[in-house]
Formats: structure tokens, C-alpha cells, sequence
């Protein structure tokens, strides 16, 4: 018995050693996690002039439901704010995390992704979105793939050969998220799927948006996240934005890492229909088509996608619509048009379970949130 469990250890062992790198991390590392920042390379991007949030005389005087307060815990919630008008109404913080906590945003960075793409539309780096993706990215110049333009990559309807799991370290979001050329698992992807028609959640196709970015500008899109909008919305702390390797390119489909304050700037942002204070950062018109459905599209049952835009996603909720930022274990930063409101959840663990592609969890949080709002 114990030579059978010694070969077994050994068989293990040799196959680890000539697994991909991907494979390795994913086996060590035991799934994603908030704090994946200490395990990754990153790129620094630099805050600008710190403007605090001002501390609500009534923060934290109106408290969300036993009830409510009871779910966001027992989620593995770690940070959970309500700001309104400019102001903070209510602020808590779990297992050891704080204000200044860096965490891990996942896929809420797809959304960052989006504003810059508004941006370089903006400054005429990108003319417009219903150019091909060829056009910017060279490698996609090929029969079949020349005909997916940047509007599909917003929308994730590009049609590219893509499985998105989380949970399967041999698939190809893995690899994306622990291996160390993300360029290379993209560039060969085949189209499977006619674009433009059919809603398919794949983080390839932010990570293709942010390459058509760095390549329209010459320049890397932590920098640029900086200078276009990091340093422009008053963070009071630098961000971290995870590489592929040292020196190498960012992970645009996920992987900024901040704090729930500094995340809520960018809800600010949206709320503001893309200025700060008196300054537009990322064009109002852009801010709409972003943060309205692509009816356009057809979901997985053949109806009119009413939940997703420009890489956000939208809720109707109680007669509210509300645009939000999501990652995958319930980083979420809700924006409340109807009660110039921001929501921010960060934590640990998000539902499977959902009501018309959002997460039961999602609900709550809004809930819990218009609890505790004017």
C-alpha cells in the first residue's frame, strides 16, 4: 500500500514538473484569489492629487436589515460602502481589511477597460468602433477573424473560440490569468461564432480590447489608465495592475488592485456621465452607449440581451437602473443614477445562482444599500 501511494506521489510529481507554467500556478495557488497581487508582477498606477471622501454626519447612522447585514457577512465580505452625494453614508470593513486594503478587482477591470476605450475614441487614437479589430491588432488579418469589429469585443460578441471557466486550470482562462503570455493563447483563436450576434461572456475579448488600446497609443495600459483617469479622480492610494511576467503586459480582462474607496471614484465617474467635477474625462455619449443594453444581441435562449453593454452590466431593479462593475466573486460597484448613489461590495465569494444573468447576491447588496440611502 505504501509503494502504491509513493508511485502515485511520484506519477504526481513528474507530471507537475512538465506541466505548463500556467498549470503549476494554478495547482499551488489553489484557485484565484483577492490577493493574488502579492503572487503576480504588477505595474504600478500612480494616483494624482488625493480628494477624500467626505465622512457623512449620518455615516453609518442608517444601518442595512439584520437580515441583510446578516448575508453580506456570511458571503466573505471584506468591504461594503454606500456613498451618496459625494459623501460616505455607510462603511464597513471584515476579516482584517480596511480602507486602504488592496484587493483584487477581476473583473471589474473590464469595465476600466471600456472607459479608456471611450477615451482613445475620444482623442481619435481609435476611430471608431465599428472598425475592425484587424485594423489594430495585425494577427487578427485573416479570413474569418477580420470580420469582428471592436463593437463585438465591447459587447462580448466577438464569436472566438473561448470556454470561460474558473474552475478549470487546464482551460484557457486559466492560462490567460496564470500564464506568462497572454498574447499568445489569444492570437490563435478561431472564430466559431458569426459576430455581432450572439452574447458570449469571454474574457479574451477585453483582453484584445486593452491590446487594440495599448497598440493605437504605442504605450502600456497601466500608464495610460493612470494618466487618463487614476490620476484624474482624486485616488488617494497608487493601484496595482497585474502582468503577465515582469515587463510584461497587463491582464486588462481583470486584476486591478485597490481599495473600496478608490474603486467607488470610478462609479463616480459613471454617475457623473464621465466627468469629475468640472472636468469630462470620458465622453457623456460614450458613458450612455457603454451603460445601455446591446439589444442587438440574442442571449443564451435567443432573447434580446437587456442585462450587458460596453463591457458593464445592467440591473433593473425596483423600478432603479443601475449599471455596475462586476468580478468574479462579488466585486461589484453599483451606480444608482435615481439616488446619485454609489454601492461598493468587495469579498470572497459570490452566488451562482442568478436572476437574469446577475447574482441573487447582487440584489441583496442594492437591497441592503437602498436600506441605508435617503
Amino acid at each position: 500500500m505504501l509503494k502504491k501511494v509513493l508511485y502515485a506521489l511520484i506519477f504526481l510529481g513528474i507530471v507537475i514538473a512538465i506541466s505548463p507554467l500556467y498549470i503549476k500556478r494554478g495547482i499551488f495557488r489553489n484557485l484565484s484569489d483577492v490577493t493574488d497581487y502579492k503572487f503576480f508582477d504588477n505595474a504600478v498606477v500612480k494616483a494624482g492629487r488625493p480628494e477624500p471622501w467626505n465622512i457623512g454626519k449620518d455615516c453609518n447612522q442608517r444601518q442595512p436589515s439584520e437580515k441583510h447585514l446578516r448575508e453580506i457577512e456570511d458571503n466573505k465580505t471584506i468591504a461594503f460602502l454606500v456613498i451618496q452625494d459625494d459623501s460616505l453614508r455607510y462603511e464597513q470593513y471584515w476579516r482584517g481589511y480596511s480602507d486602504s486594503s488592496l484587493s483584487a478587482s477581476f473583473s471589474m477591470a473590464k469595465s476600466m477597460v471600456s472607459l479608456m476605450m471611450g477615451i482613445a475614441l475620444e482623442e481619435g487614437k481609435v476611430k471608431s468602433i465599428e472598425d475592425p479589430v484587424a485594423k489594430y491588432i495585425p494577427e487578427f488579418d485573416r479570413e474569418g477573424t477580420n470580420t469582428i469589429r471592436i463593437k463585438d469585443l465591447l459587447s462580448m460578441s466577438g464569436g472566438l473560440d473561448w470556454t470561460e471557466s474558473y474552475y478549470n486550470i487546464f482551460g484557457r482562462t486559466a492560462n490567460i490569468y496564470y500564464g506568462n503570455d497572454v498574447e499568445k493563447v489569444i492570437r490563435d483563436l478561431k472564430l466559431v461564432r458569426k459576430p455581432g450576434t450572439e452574447f458570449y461572456y469571454a474574457s479574451n475579448e477585453t483582453q484584445m480590447l486593452g491590446w487594440i488600446i495599448e497598440n493605437a497609443y504605442g504605450r502600456p495600459l497601466p500608464e495610460l489608465f493612470s494618466e487618463k483617469i487614476w490620476s484624474r479622480v482624486g485616488a488617494e492610494h497608487d493601484a496595482l495592475w497585474s502582468l503577465d511576467k515582469k515587463g510584461g503586459v497587463a491582464k486588462t480582462f481583470c486584476c486591478v488592485n485597490s481599495n473600496a474607496r478608490d474603486f467607488a471614484r470610478l462609479g463616480k465617474l459613471v454617475l457623473q456621465n464621465g466627468r469629475w467635477d468640472s472636468t469630462q474625462i470620458v465622453p457623456a455619449t460614450y458613458i450612455k452607449e457603454a451603460t445601455t443594453p446591446a439589444s442587438w444581441l440574442k442571449d443564451e435562449n435567443g432573447q434580446p440581451v437587456d442585462f450587458y453593454g460596453y463591457q458593464f452590466w445592467i440591473m433593473r431593479h425596483k423600478g432603479l437602473t443601475i449599471p455596475y462593475f462586476r468580478g468574479v466573486k462579488g466585486q461589484l460597484i453599483f451606480v444608482i443614477p435615481e439616488k446619485n448613489a454609489i454601492v461598493v461590495r468587495l469579498g470572497e465569494y459570490i452566488s451562482q445562482t442568478k436572476i437574469n444573468h446577475h447574482s441573487v447576491d447582487a440584489y441583496a447588496y442594492v437591497d441592503a444599500a437602498l436600506e441605508v440611502l435617503k
